[in-house]
């Protein structure tokens, strides 16, 4: 009997003890929403912020190699009917364009690629009475939000309903206004993860230790065209990036497509600009307008000199429809800098007035 009691004992021990670690086993409520974020790509995000409906930014192609229509958030929405995109390089299928602003489906559209609207780079943005207005906002200072705050208000913005008809005009009330669009319906959750990656940590590249600009003219609500236009101090930038470094960082990744000197090789004309852009025509009567001079300038150090933070984005999430293929280059900030250093040198990176010829 007695040894009876001690098994029976020695069974309600151990279930006391089984009952108690399970008891003790947490489960993190948030843990899918944290492995969400991990496995979001901010590459992918900074590309959807760009330009959301481009094929290159993570959407299932169709078999014309255009973003197939059924993986909108809602399957209903057809992307190629709401805005212009841009098929994968060598893609000649024409580009049908039912929409011809995408400025209303883009975030950089309104907000600037350095998330700071109109107080930002997007105070030159705006180049016709049709767009819509350069946001208020500044899209920087949600570095500090929660994911899941973040997230919450990417997806629960609201806004017009996805409709062709009504992106046409931006002043015009009855084709939709200046109304934010409903992502909701157009952007599946994994989408939105990665726009919220890049907000949280890819959109702070562009702060201000990297530049220095400054503004001309006033902007007006609504905005006039022309409107003002941004300026850099190339004497500041990198503030204290290391110019040696940069060049072999340039060297090493860039060369080869952009040439030695930036003008381009026979794989790259380069970027094209004008200086300190404005928005109108040209003596010419071709392309925006800006303080004097105002010839065209060619050169990725050009490029980089009069349109610094458009050609900081363009480093960390690669160019659009380019053949061969500007991918993202990985970069961290100190290397950032460095380059900027190097492409302050007028010297090393010149500008250049007349196209190179692409063979």
């Amino acid at each position: 009997m007695k040894t009876i009691n001690k098994s029976m004992l020695l069974l309600g021990l151990l279930s006391f003890v089984l009952q108690s670690c399970t008891h003790d086993i947490y489960v993190d409520p948030q843990a899918a929403t944290k492995a969400a974020y991990e496995n979001a790509d901010a590459v992918n995000g900074a590309k959807l912020f760009s330009n959301f409906q481009n094929a290159e930014a993570g959407w299932p192609l169709d078999a014309a190699g255009w973003p197939d229509v059924k993986y909108a958030a809602d399957p209903t929405i057809n992307i190629k009917d709401i805005a212009t995109y841009t098929a994968l390089p060598g893609n000649v299928t024409p580009v049908p364009a039912p929409q011809a602003n995408r400025n209303f489906y883009s975030c950089a559209g309104c907000h600037a690629v350095d998330g700071m609207g109109r107080d930002g780079t997007g105070i030159s943005k705006k180049t016709a009475a049709n767009q819509p207005q350069i946001a208020v906002s500044h899209l920087r200072d949600t570095r500090g939000w929660d994911p899941v705050k973040l997230f919450d208000a990417i997806k629960g913005v609201g806004g017009r309903a996805i409709d062709p008809t009504k992106t046409a005009n931006g002043l015009d009330l009855t084709l939709g206004g200046q109304a934010h669009p409903d992502f909701s319906k157009i952007l599946t959750d994994d989408k939105i993860w990665d726009l919220v990656k890049w907000l949280k940590e890819g959109i702070d590249n562009t702060k201000g230790d990297l530049y220095s600009m400054s503004t001309v003219g006033v902007f007006a609500v609504p905005q006039t065209v022309p409107a003002p236009y941004a300026l850099y101090d190339t004497t500041k930038m990198g503030s204290d990036g290391d110019g040696a470094a940069g060049v072999a960082f340039y060297t090493a990744k860039c060369v080869v497509c952009h040439g030695a000197d930036g003008l381009g090789t026979t794989n790259a004309d380069g970027p094209v600009l004008i200086p300190g852009q404005t928005n109108g025509t040209t003596s010419a009567g071709a392309g925006p307008a800006g303080p004097a001079p105002t010839t065209k300038m060619y050169g990725v150090g050009a490029y980089m000199r009069y349109r610094t933070a458009d050609g900081i984005f363009l480093i960390q999430t690669g160019k659009f429809g380019t053949i061969p293929w500007m991918a993202a280059t990985p970069i961290d900030q100190q290397q950032m800098k460095d380059l900027l250093k190097a492409f302050s040198d007028k010297a090393r990176f010149p500008d250049a007035t007349v196209k190179r010829t692409n063979p």
